[in-house]
């Protein structure tokens, strides 16, 4: 097998290293607004982040990654979308949440809540905005690595 020599061995490197630090600062970005607040109109269905202006942005799209004080090495940091009935009013929320990993996707809808609350709809998901994420997800470059370093062991002798 032929050698790529020293500038194809850099350009694995550089491609694990980039996928090394896309793995380990992976954050999740959910919306956290809600219809029943004075600002909160755009939390409305349809949801359309892009007539936000982007103070609401700065304030509404946050990292959900942070766990301080989650009760369980088993959970999780997700994006929740609610939709109640309070007193009669429909209030739709967006937050982060932390799930155990272990329950069913549609959990949420069947927590229990007071007399004067029905949900409606609830479901979790685990991507940017719930609505897919762009670039490379964190679990596909761990799956990366050891194909790049297979293959560096190949091109690289």
């Amino acid at each position: 097998m032929p050698s790529y020599g020293s500038t194809g061995c850099l350009l694995l490197a550089l491609l694990s290293l980039l996928l090394c630090l896309n793995a380990a600062t992976a954050v999740l970005r959910c919306w956290r607004c809600s219809t029943d607040v004075s600002n909160g109109e755009f939390c409305n269905d349809p949801f359309q982040p892009d007539s936000i202006s982007e103070q609401q942005r700065y304030w509404s799209y946050v990292n959900c990654t942070y766990s301080v004080g989650v009760k369980s090495v088993n959970a999780r940091p997700v994006c929740k979308k609610l939709v109640q009935e309070v007193y009669g009013k429909r209030v739709i929320s967006r937050s982060c949440f932390y799930e155990d990993m272990d329950d069913p996707a549609d959990k949420c809808a069947m927590d229990q809540t007071s007399s004067y609350i029905k949900t409606v709809y609830c479901r979790t998901c685990t991507a940017d905005g719930c609505n897919g994420s762009g670039g490379i997800s964190p679990l596909l470059a761990l799956l990366l690595l050891p194909l790049l370093a297979a293959l560096r062991q190949q091109l690289c002798k």
